[in-house]
């Protein structure tokens, strides 16, 4: 039987070696000239064959490091090591010839020759490694506000209720019409409570499993969301709803979530009395626009720029509401295939929308 030391001895050249591997693997002198590269080296930098031979290695560097990076290479000749390029918490980037920056991994070896030291460089494209890990830093941000956010106004409904009931309990001298009202109270609150919830749960689901996206009742879905709403945030509000909707494809039970949020926010911060319009249109490319429209103090463009961000950085207390909130809404559109939009005058009111497609062949 043939060992590992017959088979390189007999059968595979240090060249057809390094042409095999899936590292991309540069070799340079001390002047930082590219001596040679294999084809992966090639395809990762959107290079031809032979055509990185001969050019200094600073060209697949990012401007901002290549005089650096000359100190460094410098440096690496005076006491040559095996070792990966950078430290721990650096990222590196690489550059391709049509000058799409990327995210790699470097590790750094050397090799004397019966010529001169030449300088290896193993070569690992970790674009997607980074991609992912910037998402979860996200995704733990959101998480984050989320919780803070639930924990406060799960906090205000269930001291609402307690604070009510104990009045209910302890105070003998209550008319009939203030316990009435107390208990009003009470089932408002605990609504709000059973809403937040249901976004909880509507939260977690949305980076889990692919959902089925059908053709949308839309107003059954808007008639639903209506009437989620505590009566008493709706009393004395004008709503209009159209007739009929543009056909949209989409999953229900989120979009019943996008509707709750913007007639919520449209009720709290409309006019007094509310004034609203709910409808839709199309749009281009395939796509229908779906709106609601209030009669509010309106928006500045710098907030129309934030609101779906972070609505809290808006300041003055617009858009503190409980559950999802805008910037998960805009989560939801995008899911969808869809994106969200708000159009906004200072004291003319706002129109919210999103955006989702006539069809499945319309997404993106």
């Amino acid at each position: 039987m043939m060992n590992l030391t017959d088979i390189l001895k007999n059968n595979i050249s240090v060249h057809s070696l390094i042409e095999s591997m899936s590292e991309g693997i540069i070799f340079t002198n001390k002047e930082g000239e590219i001596l040679s590269v294999n084809e992966t080296t090639n395809q990762l930098f959107g290079y031809k064959r032979n055509e990185l031979i001969g050019q200094p290695i600073e060209n697949l560097i990012p401007n901002r490091f290549r005089d650096k990076h000359k100190t460094h290479l410098l440096s690496y000749f005076s006491a040559p090591k095996v070792r990966p390029m950078g430290h721990a918490n650096s990222k590196l980037s690489g550059t391709k010839k049509d000058g799409t920056i990327f995210s790699l991994e470097i590790s750094l070896s050397f090799i004397n020759t019966d010529k001169e030291l030449l300088a290896i460089a193993f070569i690992t494209d970790i674009s997607s490694r980074v991609k992912a890990e910037n998402e979860l830093k996200i995704r733990n941000i959101e998480l984050d506000a989320f919780a803070h956010t639930i924990a406060h106004e799960l906090h205000s409904q269930l001291n609402s209720i307690i604070g009510f009931s104990q009045l209910i309990l302890n105070d003998n001298d209550l008319s009939e019409q203030k316990r009435s009202s107390f208990l009003d109270m009470i089932v408002a609150s605990s609504l709000k409570m059973n809403s937040i919830i249901r976004e909880m749960l509507l939260f977690s689901s949305l980076k889990k499993d692919e959902i089925v996206k059908t053709q949308l009742s839309m107003k059954n879905i808007v008639d639903e969301a209506v009437n989620r709403i505590a009566d008493s945030e709706k009393k004395s509000a004008k709503i209009s709803i159209s007739d009929d909707f543009e056909p949209s494809l989409g999953y229900g039970p989120w979009i019943e979530e996008v509707w709750y949020n913007y007639i919520r926010n449209a009720l709290k911060y409309g006019g007094t009395p509310p004034s609203i319009e709910i409808g839709s249109s199309k749009a281009k490319d395939g796509y229908n626009k779906f709106w609601v429209k209030d009669n509010g103090k309106g928006l500045t463009k710098k907030q129309c720029d934030i609101i779906f961000v972070d609505p809290q950085k808006l300041g003055n207390g617009f858009i503190r509401g409980h559950g999802l909130g805008l910037s998960i809404v805009k989560q939801i559109v995008q899911k969808l295939n869809g994106w969200v939009t708000v159009e906004s005058t200072p004291n003319k009111g706002s129109r919210f929308s999103f955006y989702l497609p006539h069809s499945e062949n319309n997404s993106h």
